[in-house]
């Protein structure tokens, strides 16, 4: 029980530094930013990935027919 009480107050302690500092805010818009980049990068690849196999799978059921 007193074990949880301090990890409560230390969870708080942290939590409420990290809301204060100028430089936490500043590298969460920059981590924010480089996730944002990369799953809009990710997202580009994963739809030409998928029009290419889905083109690819179209042509070769059309062979297959012949």
């Amino acid at each position: 029980m007193f074990q949880r009480i301090i990890n409560f107050w230390v969870q708080t302690f942290v939590t409420e530094r990290l809301l204060a500092s100028p430089l936490f805010h500043r590298m969460a818009a920059k981590t924010h930013h480089h996730v944002s980049s990369l799953t809009e990068k990710g997202s580009k690849h994963a739809n030409e990935f998928s029009k290419a196999f889905r083109e690819n799978l179209e042509k070769e059921a059309r062979n297959q027919r012949k």
